[in-house]
């Protein structure tokens, strides 16, 4: 990877001297940014740009230069691969498109280039991107024509499946006075992919932060693994999110748990911020570029009663307390002027103030005495002279901020050019909205404050630890019935409520009898999706000879609908508690998923569902309990006695490990496992297996 970030050499292949030639501004770019390695041009005929001799062929080329960025049509670059192979070169950038991304010709050429690369030993960038740019020596090869004076050198690295939004990224956290370190156009990821680049970046000395633009995630385990495990910061803007799922599957799980609900959850369990768009991409980098956030009290000042207002709103949606004004403050204030002035509360409202250094007096005083997690300071001010008072002003809450280690967020609000002068003057966060910078201080708090929960799944096969009894269940290729499904959920430690399978009804009789009145008769059959919904299950059976109609029905209502009965479960009523389901499904790049939420028919009806990556920790699932809006019933309303939440944690930490141990498991769904006073018990079950 060194060679594609710090090549000696570089050849830029595909250059012409007509003025629209793209591969021309790969050369020009390269020469504006500084780079001083050796810089070849080839093209089909000799000639010069910017001057750069024009090479006529690859073979015109030096043996062994570092890097190759190619940028002609796309049925050309097999054979330039190959050329470049021969001459000993081992890395390359593919920008040209027509791939894969453009018709099923394209793809066959993608092909042809994967195999050139093997058989050289050539890893390449690409194809169908805009390139590389290392800020740190000037290499910067995009196609399109950028103004080296915008794009500033920084800490934020940043990888993008897209040409134009890594340029958008360039420009916008230069703008914020954050800058660029490196920055990647994956393109189509043929052969390097986010993984192999968030690697480097990771071991990267000069990124401090790694901005991800993805619309689409493949190896999605891998890399959060990855970021969890680095000390750096790693924000994802993830596109892509309003495609609906093409799967439709019968459990309440694969119905509710769209991509995109499992991408943010695995996220947050990662420790990933993950960005809104490409402004609340800039705001969570510069929040993380201030001293860290470590918890949930702050002190707003502003100079404006209705800024304040907005944030104290802002501050309580994202979970700060406003820390009440100590005494001590309050006297050190009411020596700066007279105190009748202003209000002395939090937030600060400083609108009666006109001498800017009283501002920086007050931002010290809250800092020193009162110790925040986060200042938020919301200034606005005029051009001419409160102008240059609030650079000033600038200079010295920078300062206090750094001196004392604190969070002190500056939120400008003035005409653009001055609030640009102050973001000129040195690579400290300006913010420009307050929810913007609330959100940035929230982010960095979390960040900070709240460990990736996320635990390594197994290597191998052989680490794998399960009941051996599970191998015989699971050996059927489908759709599992119930009595199977509580079966496998019971040898994994789940409670479930004793039942008994029969297929005559003397045999239920007998059951019922051994078990006891009352009992629920449930339908044994792969056809039955939602067995309630099709009449397949009768509650409340208190006695023999309500058994017997029961029984009866569950017959007749397969023979007329075709159904194939495989026999009855008679099971112990539940009564009391409260219904949840705990539901399970493999995700294609996330691998086992668990979900959590309350059973019955509520989990489709209210959609309150919490989402986590298996296994779980017993922090994680107790956190993905509390997320689910409805689990304040566990815990007892209106004089209703709590239930067993520490029960109802053992079985989804049980729950994740079968997700874990039985990759045969695609899909299952406990609905409804009973949260009782005492315990839990699982009452119904579906699972499939590939």
């Amino acid at each position: 990877m060194d060679k594609i970030f710090y090549p000696e050499s570089v050849a830029i292949i595909g250059v012409s001297e007509r003025p629209d030639n793209l591969a021309a501004n790969i050369v020009g770019n390269t020469l504006a940014f500084g780079y001083e390695g050796a810089l070849y041009a080839v093209g089909r005929r000799e000639g010069r740009v910017h001057g750069v001799p024009i090479l006529p062929s690859v073979e015109a080329l030096p043996e062994g230069v570092d890097l190759a960025v190619i940028l002609t049509p796309a049925a050309t670059t097999p054979d330039l691969l190959e050329a470049c192979g021969r001459k000993s070169i081992r890395r390359a950038v593919i920008e040209s498109g027509g791939f894969a991304e453009f018709s099923e010709a394209g793809g066959a050429l993608e092909e042809q280039i994967v195999q050139v690369a093997r058989r050289w030993g050539v890893r390449f960038v690409g194809p169908n991107c805009i390139s590389v740019v290392n800020m740190e020596n000037g290499l910067c090869l995009p196609f399109a024509r950028l103004d080296a004076s915008a794009i500033k050198r920084g800490a934020v690295s940043v990888l993008a499946q897209s040409g134009g939004v890594s340029v958008t990224y360039m420009m916008l956290l230069s703008e914020a006075g954050l800058g660029v370190n490196k920055v990647v156009s994956m393109g189509n990821k043929t052969d390097l992919d986010e993984l192999d680049y968030l690697a480097y970046l990771l071991a990267d000395d000069g990124t401090e932060i790694v901005c991800l633009y993805l619309e689409s995630i493949e190896r999605g385990r891998e890399l959060l693994e990855l970021a969890a495990s680095s000390p750096k910061p790693v924000i994802i803007h993830k596109a892509n999110v309003t495609e609906a799922s093409e799967q439709i599957a019968f459990s309440h799980t694969a119905a509710l748990a769209n991509d995109e609900r499992i991408v943010s959850a695995a996220l947050r369990q990662a420790g990933i911020l993950r960005a809104a768009d490409f402004d609340d991409a800039v705001a969570l980098a510069q929040g993380l570029t201030l001293p860290p956030v470590r918890g949930n009290d702050m002190v707003v000042i502003s100079r404006s009663g209705g800024h304040a207002v907005l944030a104290a709103d802002a501050a309580a949606a994202q979970g700060f307390r406003l820390a009440p004004i100590p005494e001590s403050v309050r006297d050190d204030v009411r020596g700066l002027f007279r105190a009748d002035v202003i209000a002395l509360t939090n937030p600060l409202d400083l609108g009666a103030i006109f001498d800017f250094e009283l501002y920086g007096e007050i931002v010290e005083t809250c800092l020193r005495v009162i110790d925040p997690d986060a200042l938020l300071l919301l200034h606005t001010f005029s051009a001419g002279h409160e102008g240059a008072m609030s650079r000033r002003l600038f200079g010295r809450v920078k300062a206090l901020s750094q001196a004392y280690g604190k969070p002190a967020a500056f939120c400008a609000f003035s005409h653009r050019s001055e609030v640009e002068r102050i973001k000129q003057m040195a690579p400290y966060p300006v913010f420009s909205g307050i929810e913007a910078a609330v959100r940035a201080l929230a982010a960095s708090r979390d960040y900070h404050i709240c460990p990736a929960q996320l635990r390594p799944l197994p290597d191998t096969p052989a680490q794998l630890q399960r009941p051996p009894e599970v191998d015989g269940i699971l050996s059927y290729d489908g759709t599992l019935t119930s009595d199977a499904a509580l079966g496998v959920a019971n040898l994994f430690g789940i409670p479930v409520a004793e039942w008994s399978v029969v297929e005559r009804v003397d045999g239920a009789l007998v059951a019922a009898a051994a078990i006891g009145y009352p009992v629920a008769l449930k339908a044994l059959s792969p056809d039955l999706v939602h067995k309630s919904d099709a009449g397949g299950v009768i509650l409340d059976v208190d006695g023999p000879e309500r058994l017997r109609k029961a029984f009866a029905s569950l017959v007749t209502m397969a023979q007329a609908g075709g159904v194939r009965l495989n026999g009855v479960l008679v099971q112990r009523m539940v009564f009391g508690g409260q219904e949840v389901i705990l539901g399970g499904k493999r995700d294609p790049s996330f691998g086992p998923v668990v979900m959590f939420g309350l059973g019955g028919v509520y989990v489709e009806a209210f959609d309150d569902v919490a989402f986590r990556l298996a296994p779980l920790t017993r922090e994680a699932a107790r956190s993905m309990v509390a997320e689910v809006r409805g689990s304040r019933l566990l815990h007892g309303m209106r004089g209703g006695r709590p239930l067993d939440v520490d029960a109802l944690i053992d079985a989804l930490l049980a729950f994740s490990q079968l997700m874990v141990n039985c990759p045969e498991v695609i899909e299952i769904d406990l609905n409804p496992l009973f949260v009782l006073e005492e315990g839990v018990s699982a009452v119904d079950a579906r699972l499939v297996t590939d």
